[in-house]
């Protein structure tokens, strides 16, 4: 592009205070309602108690300072007791929130986006840098924002969390290992260390750089190698002690640590921590495995067994990439285009390969040891993980492609992110409806995930049971092996409902439906069971590759029966993707009223035939 040096840097500086004068606009307790989502609560509380009173802990006053912009209570909010102790202190991070406690001080909390903004805009700084060592600066300008504005990074400016301030720790972390400040780097890969440590693969480049140095004699690189491993290790361990310091205990997510929702500690005499409130500790690196000895404390998950993780994980070698909720195709496309042209057409540079091969390290650790997580929860939009690793594409885009990455960016916008951006703190809190979108509905969804996808946040679309699910192990009556759970991952069918006194779902007349059929056994056929709507109907079945259609008039019953193959193990559990669709429908009358507004195509009743579930050896 066509554009002088202090062109380039006009411009950058016209982005950045945009980006600036965006965040102070934002009224987020106003915008949102009033409502948090995600781990806002936690960050926003602890923001403002650094601000004002300058410690972690959390005490009556806390919660009545949430409760002047957010009425509700800081819903969500984590919380952590040292064992053996009465205080109760922030059970995340204190980095972020430290960051911009003197924002909040200053401008209350607008402070908190105008902290995202200032790290926002030395992500792309740091990116701009690095682009203009390979291009002019119009293209290095245009690259740099292409990688930022056509991925979700610009939705997370209005999230009170640490994804913003984490993009532009390992971006300037990034800049400072290019630009020869490997001191810098170390210590910012630290700090990023601290705030989420996987972000310690983030280092691999720093680290693995003087090893690749032949002209230097092996034992100085050994020696270089191992300082700045040194400095990245030490700077987190102090972090980790600071937070040991000032809360008790080392591990922010370890210990006695919980949730709250509706009820919070201090909020009356009766409400303790220990009365209320939900486990959620997390002691172990990697999922729980069925025969491990390690103790289990309050808050950890079940135990998954070894050949369930392992088929996770080849499922989630692709989810990573293309899944509907957490790929980076459709969250991060210049990421993913700039990744392709460089391994098939290149050039390829050494500091490319040392970024592509940080990125693939981090792949695989993050789909091995959070299989059913890796995407960071179901109140996330796209995989906010991959923030942290997205100022990795800045060293790999290849010299002389750069057109082709932001032709990627606007495809990105145009397809998927458009209308995601135009509304970012609805989309917020709201974060499963973008995916009902057709183009997103192309894409699998990712079922190692399937309690924590994002859609699911409405509970009516969640594992709604048929039959019995539980039993009373108290009586030592096992569940029925022929129930199962429904998941309905679109629009396509209204939920759960009886009629005529069987349990079902009516299909949304004229559209496609997608529903996962989670079985507590191994299901060898499903029937199905489809009665006409007002207007009949005609109803294709789809599992696996067995389709059949029927032809219903209204209040006709007709039945297909369908292999079902081998099901998708999840705890223990099998899943079955389903997919219908319903060709016609109308509204349905009601007796002594105006008709019902749905357009009712037929209603839908599985019943499962089982077989003995195979012994773990043969899967």
């Amino acid at each position: 592009m066509a554009l002088s040096e202090r062109g380039a840097r006009a411009g950058l500086l016209g982005i950045v205070l945009c980006v600036l004068g965006i965040a102070a606009s934002v009224d987020l307790p106003r915008a949102s309602g009033g409502q948090f989502w995600g781990d806002g609560a936690t960050y926003y509380s602890m923001a403002w108690s650094l601000a004002e009173d300058l410690d972690l802990r959390y005490e009556a006053g806390d919660l009545q300072r949430v409760k002047r912009e957010f009425p509700a209570g800081p819903q969500g909010i984590f919380l952590k007791r040292p064992r053996g102790e009465a205080p109760i202190y922030y059970a995340k991070a204190f980095s972020y929130p430290l960051a911009a406690a003197p924002l909040v001080r200053l401008l209350g909390t607008r402070g908190l986006l105008v902290t995202n903004a200032l790290f926002l805009c030395l992500a792309l700084a740091a990116g701009y840098a690095e682009a203009r060592r390979q291009a002019s600066a119009g293209t290095a300008l245009a690259v740099a924002a292409a990688l930022l504005a056509g991925t979700v990074a610009p939705l997370y400016l209005v999230w009170p969390t640490p994804e913003a301030f984490s993009l532009g720790i390992v971006a300037a972390a990034l800049w400072a290992w290019r630009a020869g400040r490997p001191a810098l780097s170390a210590i910012l890969l630290g700090l990023a260390t601290y705030t989420k440590p996987y972000n310690v693969l983030l280092a691999l480049p720093l680290g693995l750089e003087p090893l690749l140095q032949r002209e230097r004699p092996l034992a100085k690189r050994l020696l270089e190698s191992a300082r700045r491993g040194a400095i990245v290790a030490s700077t987190a361990v102090a972090f980790f002690g600071l937070n040991a310091a000032f809360t008790g205990e080392a591990n922010y997510q370890g210990g006695e640590r919980k949730t709250f929702y509706g009820k919070f500690p201090l909020e009356s005499p009766d409400v303790t921590f220990g009365n209320s409130g939900i486990w959620m500790t997390t002691n172990r690196l990697g999922p729980g495995v069925e025969g491990d000895a390690t103790e289990r404390l309050r808050g950890e998950g079940p135990p998954r067994a070894a050949w369930e993780i392992e088929w996770s994980f080849l499922r989630n070698l692709g989810y990573f990439w293309v899944g509907r909720f957490g790929g980076v195709v459709p969250y991060f496309l210049p990421v993913a285009a700039a990744l392709l042209l460089f391994l098939a057409a290149g050039p390829r540079e050494p500091k490319g390969w040392l970024a592509v091969a940080a990125l693939v390290l981090s792949w695989l650790f993050y789909i091995r040891m959070i299989p059913d997580n890796w995407y960071g929860g179901s109140g996330t939009l796209g995989n906010r993980y991959f923030l942290n690793l997205l100022p990795l594409a800045f060293f790999f885009v290849p010299r002389g492609r750069e057109s082709l990455v932001v032709a990627a960016s606007v495809v990105s916008v145009a397809a998927f992110l458009g209308p995601m951006l135009v509304a970012p703190v609805s989309n917020a809190l709201r974060p499963g409806d973008h995916a009902l979108r057709p183009v997103f509905r192309l894409l699998p969804a990712e079922l190692t995930m399937l309690n924590d996808l994002s859609v699911f946040n409405d509970t009516w679309r969640k594992k709604r049971p048929f039959g019995d699910t539980e039993g009373d192990p108290h009586k030592g009556w096992p569940a029925d092996p022929k129930a199962y759970y429904l998941y309905f991952l679109d629009d396509g069918s209204y939920g759960q409902e009886e009629v005529d006194g069987e349990l079902g779902f009516w299909l949304r007349g004229g559209h496609p439906a997608e529903v996962v059929l989670r079985a507590l056994e191994p299901v060898r056929r499903m029937r199905f069971e489809v009665t006409g709507g007002p207007v009949g109907d005609e109803v294709t079945l789809r599992l696996g590759p067995r389709e059949e259609r029927l032809a219903v008039a209204p209040g006709q019953k007709r039945e297909a029966l369908l292999e079902a193959g081998a099901g998708f193990p999840y705890y223990d559990t099998f899943l079955y993707h389903l997919r219908l669709r319903s060709r016609r429908g109308s509204p349905i009358a009601r007796a002594g009223g105006p008709p019902e507004e749905r357009a009712l195509g037929g209603f839908v009743r599985i019943s499962l035939e089982v077989e003995k579930r195979p012994r773990p050896s043969s899967r």
